[in-house]
């Protein structure tokens, strides 16, 4: 398995709230993404999606990006290499590429700072907008480099950039956020926090002093707290554990029964890996068995078992990237319900005890609850399947979500496994794409429910739509609508159901 490279030394914060310590959270933040770092430089050309950093890359093979090296200054500052968005882009419901996706403080204050300039002799346009195409505002390229800015205080928790007509480089995104829920008190003790985070190490005594007096309590990954298990331990409900850049390696699985917040600095940034830990089902990485519990910005790396298992209510799971676990990556079962799944990646899990069998990307099976939404979730190279639903016993929804290239030794290999066991659930699958899986794309399963796929794409997967159930057993009407399968080994099955303007391969 691909091993991660250590990452430097971290800072981790953890924000208490009771009878003794009031709550704590971090009420300013400041993100920047600069193309010349390492992580985007060698890029090259972008022909497919990516999520570095949080920040989502959206292009395809015929709409391409790049980075490119592009010396520019702008008031004494050096900058050497761009995103080229390539030409015009496009975001709404069906389709993007050419497109930024850009996280922000969803109704904070967020003022994005966007340095640029068009590539051509003439200035030209970049829209800043939502996931359905809506437009919040255009700022200018000109011909020279400048930043522009624009103040965001909606309800999304993120906002897409594109052209709107021809190629602009942009160097650097940064955004300033500030949370307008966050009281003049958690403000003031972010702000220590803050700065103890790049404080060096001979001012820890005095960051750490503070911190305690604001309610907080800060450590540099050798104190009191090295290990997320740690600082759980002695947080209470409502309180904000937030762990700085590197990687902790944890012993134990982290147990949540109470309503936390666990933020770290981005999942290329905090990475929890738990490759300490044994081979078992119970060695999972975090358990989330309470309710109200929100997990963002951090990588989970090398679990025994799921990198994150849900059984709780109300759960958020946001800019989070599971790799390399000995089973599912991400899995809601036994009454997992209300859990809210957004740009997770989940890559290259697989279980060596059963030869890849049952290590999907995401698993929604096994008796969850209702109200289940997975929106802009990624499973690549999983061994069994990306996305598994069986007998799930609630519908599950999904938007925009890509499963590719499942399938490792005696891994199914499916991409989106829609169901199981006879199970009667009526899955929603929105603008989701299943390309170069050992098996099948979308899969029905034995799902005696009623399945509804609406723009949908199937890619050279050995069968690209599988939507049938054995003659034996009767299941509801699907409704198929804009599906598209391209390349496939073997042809299409679709019965029982309303097709239009449908392509398949039949």
């Amino acid at each position: 398995m691909k091993a991660l490279g250590r990452l430097t030394a971290s800072v981790l914060t953890v924000a208490l709230t009771g009878a003794m310590l009031a709550t704590s959270v971090f009420a300013s933040t400041t993100k920047s993404w600069n193309f010349k770092d390492s992580s985007f430089k060698s890029l090259g050309t972008l022909t497919s999606n990516k999520t570095i950093d949080s920040l989502g890359l959206y292009a395809n093979s015929s709409k391409t990006m790049s980075v490119v090296s592009d010396s520019q200054t702008l008031s004494g500052t050096s900058y050497t290499y761009a995103l080229n968005l390539g030409g015009a882009g496009k975001v709404d419901s069906s389709d993007r590429y050419r497109a930024v996706q850009v996280p922000v403080t969803k109704n904070g204050t967020n003022v994005l700072k966007i340095t640029m300039r068009s590539t051509g002799s003439s200035s030209r346009s970049l829209i800043i907008g939502n996931a359905s195409g809506g437009k919040f505002t255009t700022l200018t390229a000109g011909t020279s480099i400048s930043t522009q800015t624009y103040t965001y205080t909606g309800n999304n928790s993120v906002v897409y950039l594109y052209s709107s007509n021809s190629a602009i480089n942009i160097y650097k995104i940064q955004v300033d956020s500030s949370d307008s829920s966050s009281s003049s008190s958690s403000s003031s003790s972010s702000s220590s926090s803050s700065s103890s985070s790049s404080s060096s190490s001979s001012s820890s005594s005095s960051s750490s002093s503070s911190s305690a007096a604001s309610g907080t309590i800060t450590v540099d990954g050798s104190g009191s707290y090295t290990t997320l298990a740690a600082a759980y331990a002695k947080a209470s409900s409502g309180s904000t554990i937030t762990l700085g850049s590197g990687t902790f390696y944890e012993t134990a699985t982290t147990k949540v029964t109470k309503k936390v917040t666990i933020k770290g600095a981005g999942s290329g940034k905090t990475v929890l890996n738990y490759s300490k830990m044994s081979t078992s089902d119970s060695a999972r990485g975090i358990q989330v068995s309470g309710s109200g519990v929100t997990i963002s910005d951090l990588a989970v790396t090398k679990a025994g078992d799921n990198g994150i298992y849900i059984s709780g209510d109300s759960t958020t799971v946001q800019n989070v990237n599971i790799s390399y676990c000995q089973d599912t990556g991400l899995q809601i079962s036994n009454g997992g319900s209300n859990s809210y799944i957004y740009n997770v990646t989940s890559n290259n899990n697989y279980d060596d005890k059963t030869s890849g069998e049952n290590a999907d990307g995401f698993a929604v099976k096994l008796d969850v609850g209702s109200g289940n939404v997975l929106k802009y979730c990624y499973a690549n190279y999983n061994s069994d399947d990306g996305f598994d639903f069986y007998r799930a016993g609630y519908p599950v929804k999904l938007y925009n979500c890509e499963a590719n290239y499942a399938g490792v030794d005696e891994g199914n290999g499916n991409g989106f496994k829609i169901g199981g066991d006879y199970s009667a659930d009526n899955h929603y699958l929105e603008s989701c794409s299943a390309k170069g899986n050992k098996l099948r794309g979308y899969d029905q399963n034995n799902n005696t429910g009623a399945l509804t796929l609406v723009s949908c794409t199937g890619t050279n997967n050995y069968i690209n739509f599988y939507i049938t159930i054995s003659s034996s057993y009767s299941c509801g009407t699907h409704t198929l609508k804009n599906c598209v399968s391209s390349g496939g080994t073997s042809k299409d099955v679709i019965k029982n159901a309303n097709c239009s303007g449908c392509t398949f391969n039949t």
